[in-house]
């Protein structure tokens, strides 16, 4: 009998920690599924003070930077690619659709263009659409890019493009460690970074040099029809040193808020919704200058 007690006794502590342990997982749960909620809205009032000026700038960063400590924006890496390929092209996903970009021991995806005179303006959907239809007819046959696929270019002043295919959250982060080198005429060239659904549609953050080492950085909605809109533009009053990496920050908020930074000065921050579906790829293009790409990050939400 004192037996059956004890065993009784037993059964009943196990099912009180089990039952208790049950509760503390489920409220944990609840309070991790209120905090998510709160951090979304608070996002998004902090989203709507930063595109309508409703508080001091300085108060809606401190707010940011809170939100931004108990929650993660952007959860999932979607790709951490570092450039250190072994052979002249970078390793997949990214191929070079057009002109000459190679990869260089010391400083990652290298690329040199002589600039034109008003070349420091986006790819046109003419040339980018051309550019990813034709490396899509190359898988589609099975065979290699057709292209130029890293060859050398017979016109230096022949933008680079490199073209990494890969599913990207409407909601992302993109980090970028680049170099440059001062070379003549490059403030009118520029490097571009972007991401893109079908077609030519996305966001393009466009870095154009000065004359003094500072730089211009603006950024493009491009629509499907190929019309494009400036989103917001703004100076970056830092130096671009010789070979010294610049990491350069282009991010998109649930609800649409984007902004635009390097290194730890955020140049500009804005409310676009143009679209609303994941991207499909994230492109690298030189318009001129002289410019490496040592490491891309990218993160979203799902």
């Amino acid at each position: 009998m004192r037996g059956t007690w004890k065993a009784a006794a037993g059964a009943a502590a196990l099912l009180l920690i089990t039952t208790s342990s049950a509760v503390q997982t489920a409220a944990a749960q609840t309070d991790g599924e209120k905090l998510k909620s709160l951090l979304e809205e608070l996002d998004t009032l902090i989203g709507k003070g930063e595109a309508q000026n409703l508080a001091d700038p300085w108060f809606l960063q401190d707010l940011r930077a809170l939100s931004n400590r108990y929650g993660q924006t952007w959860p999932v890496v979607l790709l951490d690619h570092r450039f250190d390929s072994k052979s002249s092209l970078p390793k997949a996903p990214w191929e070079v659709r057009k002109g000459e970009m190679k990869m260089d021991w010391s400083r990652g995806l290298r690329s040199r263009v002589e600039a034109k005179a008003g070349q420091n303006k986006k790819m046109s959907d003419e040339e980018l659409v051309g550019e990813i239809v034709g490396g899509l007819l190359g898988k589609a046959l099975g065979g290699k890019d057709s292209r130029n696929g890293g060859k050398t270019a017979a016109d230096p002043s022949t933008p680079a493009l490199a073209i990494a295919e890969l599913p990207v959250s409407n909601a992302f982060e993109m980090k970028t460690e680049i170099t440059a080198r001062a070379m003549a005429g490059d403030t009118e060239g520029a490097l571009e970074l972007g991401v893109l659904q079908t077609g030519n549609a996305g966001y393009r953050l466009i870095f154009t040099p000065k004359a003094d080492r500072s730089a211009l950085v603006t950024l493009y909605a491009i629509s499907q029809r190929g019309t494009e809109r400036v989103i917001e533009s703004a100076d970056y009053k830092g130096t671009i040193p010789d070979d010294q990496p610049l990491e350069i920050t282009l991010a998109r908020r649930p609800g649409g808020q984007m902004f635009a930074a390097i290194g730890d000065e955020e140049l500009f921050s804005a409310s676009d919704r143009s679209f609303n579906d994941p991207f499909t790829a994230v492109l690298i293009a030189n318009r001129g200058g002289d410019y490496a790409v040592r490491r891309m990050t990218l993160r979203g939400t799902k």
